[in-house]
C-alpha cells in the first residue's frame, strides 16, 4: 500500500475523530439538544439550525473532506462545526406565525425547496446541488465551485415547470442509473409524469420521457378545477415499487400505478392501473395525501402492499393487496390516527434486523395553520411492523416531538459508526438524530 494511500486513511480517520468529538461538544453545548429514546433505538438530536431555511434536505461530502456535509435549500452546513455557507443568496422565510410580526409581510412563507439532491453532473469530481423549488417552479442544479466557499454557486435550469409535492431521484430502471421521478407541466394547465436524466450541458433542459400524460385518460384528474394532469403528474404523492411481482419497477400514485415496461428505457407508454388509494385512505381529503409512498410485501403473502400518510390531515395507512383469479385490488388499513401532515416518508432498516422500518414527520404549519391538527406537537416517528404472517401489526414510536420533517426526510451513516442517522427541515430549523 503506497505511502499516499495510508495518508490519506491516517487523515480521513482523524476528521472523523474531530466530527464525532465536535458533536460531543455540541451535546453540552447547545441547550436544545437532548437524548431521545423509542423502544429499539435511541438518538440524539442536535439543532443544526433553528432558523427555517429549506423543507427538502439531504447530506454528502461537498467539500472532499472526506465527512458528510448538510444540505438545505439555499445553504450548506460544512461539517464537523456546521459552518454556513450559501448556495444561492438566502432567503428570509416565516418560519412561525410569530415571524410574520418579526420579519413584515415581505418575507416569504414558503422555503424554496422541497427536495435537494447532489450529484457530480458536470463530471469535475466534485458533488453539486440539485434543488426543487417549490411546486410549480423550476428545478435548478447549481455547480460547485470548490474552495473557497464565500460565494455563491452558478446556477443552471433543469426542468423549467415541475410539480408533485414529493419530487424523487430513484434507480426506476434497477440498473444503478438513478433518473429524476416528476411531475412536469407540458402545456398551460396541464401536467404529465415524467423521469428525466441529469445532462451535463447547463445549456440545455433535462429532456423529459413521459410516463403518464394527461390526454391519454378517459377520465378527468383536476387540479382546483383548473389544471389537469396524468396521475402523479400534480399534487401530493409518488413512489416506485414492484406491484406486480414482475421484477421491473412500477410507479405508485395516490389514483393507482403505472405498470412498468419490460423493456426498461426505450419504451415511454407505461401502462396505467387504476386504484384510488387516496379515496380508500380519505374519502374527503383527496389532494391532501401521501407523501413518498413505498411498496413492501407487509402480510407475507407475496404481494407487494403499499404504505402511505395524510400529508395536510390525520392519518397513516398500508394498503393490503389482494388478488382473485386477473383482479387485483387493494384493501386499506389504518395504522395511526393520532398524526398530522406527515408530509414525508422514507424506507430504510433503521435498527439493522434486516427488516425495513418507515420514517414519516410532520410538516409543521404545512398550510399556515389551517391544516386539522395544525398545532399538535411536530413529531417525527417511525413505524415499526412487528406482526407475524398474515397478522400485520404496525408500532409507532415518537423519536421527537419538536422537530417533524418537511417533505424530504434523509438518512445517512453521518458519524461513521455503522448505524443510520437522520436529518430533517422544516419550520421548525434543520435537526440531525445520532443514533446511539
Amino acid at each position: 500500500m503506497s505511502t499516499f494511500t495510508n495518508q490519506m486513511k491516517s487523515m480521513k480517520s482523524s476528521l472523523i475523530k474531530v466530527w464525532k468529538k465536535s458533536i460531543l461538544t455540541s451535546l453540552v453545548a447547545m441547550v436544545f439538544s437532548q437524548p431521545i429514546t423509542s423502544q429499539s433505538v435511541s438518538f440524539t438530536k442536535i439543532v443544526i439550525d433553528s432558523t427555517y431555511v429549506s423543507s427538502g434536505i439531504c447530506s454528502a461530502d461537498i467539500d472532499g473532506d472526506g465527512l458528510e456535509d448538510v444540505v438545505a435549500g439555499d445553504v450548506w452546513y460544512q461539517s464537523p462545526n456546521w459552518k454556513k455557507w450559501e448556495i444561492r443568496p438566502a432567503g428570509v422565510y416565516r418560519g412561525t406565525l410569530v415571524d410574520e410580526i418579526r420579519w413584515g409581510p415581505n418575507a416569504r412563507y414558503y422555503g424554496r425547496s422541497i427536495g435537494n439532491y447532489t450529484r457530480d453532473i458536470d463530471g469535475d469530481g466534485l458533488l453539486d446541488v440539485i434543488t426543487f423549488n417549490s411546486q410549480g417552479a423550476p428545478c435548478y442544479w447549481y455547480r460547485n465551485p470548490g474552495q473557497p466557499y464565500d460565494k455563491t454557486w452558478e446556477e443552471f435550469l433543469a426542468i423549467e415547470i415541475f410539480h408533485n409535492e414529493s419530487p424523487q431521484i430513484v434507480d426506476l430502471f434497477g440498473d444503478g442509473d438513478e433518473v429524476v421521478l416528476a411531475g412536469h407541466r407540458i402545456a398551460e394547465g396541464k401536467y404529465s409524469l415524467s423521469w428525466f436524466v441529469p445532462g451535463q450541458n447547463p445549456q440545455e433542459l433535462w429532456e423529459a420521457n413521459i410516463i403518464g400524460h394527461p390526454d391519454s385518460f378517459d377520465y378527468s384528474v383536476t387540479y382546483r378545477s383548473t389544471d389537469y394532469f396524468a396521475p402523479g403528474g400534480r399534487g401530493h404523492g409518488l413512489g416506485i415499487g414492484d406491484i406486480n411481482m414482475d421484477g421491473v419497477q412500477d410507479v405508485i400514485t395516490p389514483q393507482g400505478w403505472y405498470e412498468g415496461p419490460r423493456e426498461g428505457r426505450g419504451k415511454l407508454n407505461w401502462k396505467f392501473h387504476r386504484i384510488p388509494f387516496d379515496t380508500l385512505a380519505d374519502p374527503e381529503g383527496i389532494h391532501l395525501t401521501f407523501a413518498q409512498m413505498y411498496a413492501s410485501d407487509f402480510d407475507g403473502d407475496g404481494n407487494n402492499d403499499i404504505i402511505g400518510g395524510s400529508a395536510h390531515r390525520y392519518g397513516l395507512w398500508w394498503f393490503e393487496q389482494v388478488n382473485s383469479n386477473t383482479q387485483r385490488s387493494f384493501i386499506a388499513h389504518e395504522i395511526s390516527m393520532d398524526y398530522s401532515q406527515l408530509h414525508a416518508m422514507l424506507k430504510l432498516d433503521l435498527d439493522g434486523d434486516g427488516v425495513d422500518e418507515y420514517v414519516t414527520g410532520k410538516r409543521y404549519l404545512a398550510h399556515l395553520g389551517r391544516d386539522p391538527g395544525w398545532n399538535d406537537g411536530a413529531a417525527l416517528l417511525y413505524l415499526d411492523n412487528v406482526g407475524e404472517k398474515d397478522s400485520v401489526r404496525f408500532e409507532v414510536h415518537l423519536i421527537d416531538n419538536n422537530s417533524g420533517s418537511g417533505t424530504q426526510i434523509w438518512s445517512s451513516d453521518l458519524n461513521s459508526d455503522g448505524k443510520p442517522d437522520l436529518i430533517t427541515s422544516n419550520k421548525k430549523g434543520t435537526n440531525l438524530f445520532i443514533q446511539e
